[in-house]
């Protein structure tokens, strides 16, 4: 049986993805300038150690803002994305498509699902011509309804943990990383390479973060 990772693992492997991914969408001086210092982030759970690695966010994307274009930063941060989406999901829903032969059919089908606390574990997808909006299920969807403030409701909401309970102003380009998660389902679906881009999100200034996915034109 694979060990699970730990939080504090998956914390650190974001930075080292990060760096890793400037390497690979630009170049060795942009990814000196942007990540520089990630390696003497406090690796502790502490607020103390939280609120550093927030603010080392906060100054990274606000360069990243200043040296890249939007193409190049949507792609840097999608890469970024250290979680790895479930295969079997994955199997189930390529193999749901080729039954069902329509893609609308398989958007029904996922809203349909009630397995993330009762809310769909592939978030609310919705097509619109050739682009399906994913709008995120709340990460605690119980607490989500339960809330009675805005900030109850965003904590409920947000799934990241880096930045949820930070003070920090961070750039919403920093949530173009949940991106690399929606990518993985349906390239993995649609068995074809596909264009993901950020549509909302909370540090923009929504009440919701939604993804878009453009429909390769072959499955129109």
């Amino acid at each position: 049986m694979a060990r699970r990772v730990t939080t504090k693992e998956m914390t650190m492997k974001w930075f080292e993805r990060f760096a890793a991914s400037l390497r690979r969408h630009t170049d060795s001086h942009t990814e000196e300038a942007v990540a520089t210092g990630w390696k003497d982030l406090p690796e502790g759970s502490g607020r103390r150690a939280r609120e550093d690695r927030a603010r080392w966010i906060s100054s990274a994307m606000e360069k990243l803002d200043t040296t890249c274009s939007e193409e190049t930063r949507n792609l840097v941060m999608i890469d970024t994305c250290p979680h790895s989406y479930p295969k079997k999901r994955i199997q189930e829903m390529r193999a749901e498509l080729k039954r069902l032969g329509s893609i609308d059919k398989l958007i029904e089908l996922m809203r349909s699902d009630t397995s993330w606390g009762g809310g769909s574990f592939y978030d609310y997808p919705a097509r619109e011509g050739n682009v399906i909006y994913i709008t995120k299920v709340p990460y605690s969807p119980r607490k989500y309804e339960a809330a009675t403030t805005d900030e109850e409701r965003r904590l409920a909401y947000c799934h990241c943990g880096l930045v949820k309970n930070s003070r920090e102003k961070i750039s919403p380009t920093f949530c173009c990383c949940s991106g690399g998660w929606v990518k993985q389902l349906w390239e993995g679906v649609l068995e074809q390479p596909v264009e993901v881009w950020l549509h909302e999100s909370i540090l923009k200034g929504n009440d919701q973060c939604t993804h878009a996915v453009r429909i390769p034109s072959n499955l129109l």
